[in-house]
């Protein structure tokens, strides 16, 4: 009952645009981990993109993906916090040449060169194209479109093509592909590509990522790359060691960013560390 109240309420803010109120409401469903905790969760994300905090609309969509990937409310959280451009009518117009190009990365008599032409390189629905037969190419031999995604992510293409890269090697459960991912993590593939690349094993290793995002944390000293490490670490709702971060942090503003995100999260420790600031004279 008390859930079902929580929910009510956060509707009825969300109707009287009460974005903040909303969002405290539907923390309430969230913490009493009923019935309706992933609507709340993609409510508590519409509710903060609505107040101006994309950033945090998207981290908390990515807790949703990374506790429950089998949740309706993943497609809505996708549609709301990404912005990725498919002209679906040309990839509809284009769909039968998509076994064709699976079958051109796949024979070996054709040379990556080949495939991956960077003197001129595709567009739209062409790098669609590219990625489905790479996905493809993915479950039927790991061995092979492995080196193909780390030439997408060296290469000249499209940010956007880099970042399905990324997507892609995050879902591969191939040691490969985790050895890729934490070198993209580690800055080995510049600071665009360690930003996606923070997020993906966030999202898709969970807390199995955290001793990655940590290292990162401590060898970087470009703001933005440590910024990616907090919301990667609050995606995968590691309180210790964000608190830990917190403690030793210097930067006012970056330990500002860390303590705004441990006062969202239900946990022993970050509530243990806010008494602890609260405090201090």
């Amino acid at each position: 009952m008390q859930d079902d109240a929580a929910y009510t309420a956060g509707s009825k803010a969300m109707d009287e645009h009460r974005w903040l109120d909303a969002v405290v409401s539907f923390d309430k469903v969230i913490n009493a981990k009923g019935k309706r905790v992933d609507a709340a969760v993609y409510w508590k994300a519409y509710s903060l993109n609505k107040l101006g905090k994309p950033q945090l609309a998207a981290a908390t969509c990515d807790q949703l993906h990374a506790q429950d990937p089998n949740s309706q409310w993943n497609r809505d959280c996708s549609a709301l916090t990404v912005n990725v451009h498919i002209d679906t009518q040309a990839l509809a117009e284009s769909m039968k040449n998509v076994n064709a190009q699976v079958r051109a990365i796949a024979d070996p008599a054709v040379e990556d060169a080949e495939i991956w032409d960077n003197s001129n390189p595709p567009h739209g629905s062409d790098e669609d194209l590219k990625m489905l037969a790479l996905n493809s190419l993915l479950n039927q031999d790991p061995a092979r479109a492995i080196p193909l995604l780390r030439g997408v992510l060296t290469g000249n293409g499209s940010p956007a093509m880099k970042k399905h890269a990324l997507f892609v090697l995050a879902q591969s459960k191939s040691p490969d592909a985790d050895v890729i991912l934490r070198d993209a993590a580690m800055g080995k593939m510049g600071p665009d590509l360690q930003r996606e690349a923070i997020r993906s094993i966030a999202v898709f290793e969970g807390k199995r990522s955290n001793d990655t995002l940590v290292e990162v944390y401590k060898t970087t000293s470009d703001p933005k790359i440590k910024r990616s490490v907090i919301s990667g670490l609050f995606i995968t709702q590691d309180a210790p060691r964000m608190v830990e971060l917190a403690r030793n942090e210097k930067d006012l503003e970056l330990k500002r960013s860390i303590v705004s995100q441990l006062a969202l999260m239900n946990d022993k420790a970050a509530t243990d560390y806010m008494i602890e600031l609260l405090s201090k004279p």
